[in-house]
C-alpha cells in the first residue's frame, strides 16, 4: 500500500472497527478448503486493518502474521485481538512485510487489494509464500444499481476527491486480475452474501471509515455529514436502509 493510501486512515481506526461487516460462512468454506492442515498452516493477512479478516481466521490456523502499515489501525487490531495467542502483528507494508522467504502457507488481503502497489506486493508475497501457496482476496462487495448507492455516490463524488469508482466500486471478473496471478484464479461472487439493513449510525460510519473520506479537520465535513444524513432519511424505512453486499473471492497461485 502506497504512502498516501495508509495515511488516509489515520484517525478512522475506531469507527472502522465498530461500522465494518465481517466476513461470510461462504468465505470460511473456501479459506478451509485451502488451508494445508489446521494444526501447520501459517498465514500472513495483508493489509489487516483492524483485524475483522484476522480474527476470524485465527481460529483455523496455527499461525496469523497481522500485516498493517497503518499504526492507529494496527493498534486497533491488537485491542481487537487481544486476547487470541496465535497472532503476531506487524507494522509493515505489503511490499516489505519483514517475514522470512517461504515462510506462508496462505496469503489473505481483505478489502485493500485496490489500494497496493500491485507489482511490488506480487514480488513480496512470491517471496514469502511456500511452494503451492494461495492467495486469497477477499471484499464485501456494495450492490451499485440502485438509487440509493447512486445518491450516496453523488454525496462522496461532491465532497470526496479521492473518490475514484474505478477504485472504490470495481466490476470484479475473473479476469479482472490475472496480471497478478499465474494462472486463472477460482473465482466466487456470493450475491446478498452480507448484511442487509443499516441504521443511520452504521451508515455514516461506513461512510467516514473509508479510505477516501473527508476528515473531521476538512471545512467541508459538516456539509458533508449533512448531505449523507438526507440520503440516508430519503431512503430509510422505519429507521433502517436496504444496503446488501456479495462476496467476492479470488483464489489463486502466483
Amino acid at each position: 500500500m502506497n504512502k498516501l493510501s495508509f495515511e488516509n486512515f489515520n484517525g478512522k481506526a475506531q469507527i472502522y472497527a465498530q461500522t465494518r461487516s465481517s466476513y461470510s460462512n461462504n468465505y470460511l468454506n473456501i479459506f478451509c478448503k485451502h488451508l494445508v492442515s489446521q494444526t501447520d498452516s501459517c498465514v500472513a493477512d495483508i493489509a489487516a486493518g483492524t483485524g475483522i479478516n484476522t480474527k476470524l481466521i485465527s481460529k483455523y490456523c496455527r499461525l496469523v502474521y497481522a500485516i498493517e502499515p497503518n499504526k492507529d489501525m494496527l493498534n486497533q487490531c491488537r485491542k481487537n485481538c487481544q486476547e487470541i495467542e496465535n497472532i503476531k502483528f506487524i507494522e509493515k507494508t505489503s511490499e516489505e512485510t519483514g517475514l522470512p522467504n517461504k515462510s506462508v502457507n496462505i496469503i489473505t488481503i481483505a478489502q485493500a487489494f485496490q489500494l497496493l502497489d500491485l507489482e511490488k506486493t506480487k514480488k513480496e508475497c512470491q517471496r514469502i509464500l511456500k511452494k503451492s501457496g494461495k492467495v486469497i482476496l477477499i471484499w464485501n462487495s456494495k450492490e451499485s444499481k440502485n438509487d440509493f448507492f447512486y445518491e450516496t455516490e453523488k454525496v462522496l463524488l461532491q465532497f470526496c476527491p479521492l473518490y475514484k469508482r474505478s477504485i472504490h466500486v470495481m466490476d470484479f471478473k475473473q479476469s479482472s486480475f490475472s496480471n497478478f496471478f499465474s494462472k486463472p484464479p477460482e473465482f466466487y461472487k456470493f450475491i446478498d452474501d452480507g448484511v442487509h439493513f443499516l441504521t443511520k449510525t452504521e451508515f455514516i460510519g461506513r461512510a467516514l471509515c473509508a479510505s477516501y473520506s473527508l476528515p473531521k479537520s476538512n471545512n467541508n465535513y459538516n456539509a458533508y455529514i449533512d448531505a449523507l444524513d438526507h440520503v440516508y432519511d430519503k431512503f430509510s424505512v422505519n429507521g433502517l436502509v436496504y444496503a446488501p453486499l456479495s462476496t467476492i473471492i479470488y483464489v489463486g497461485e502466483i
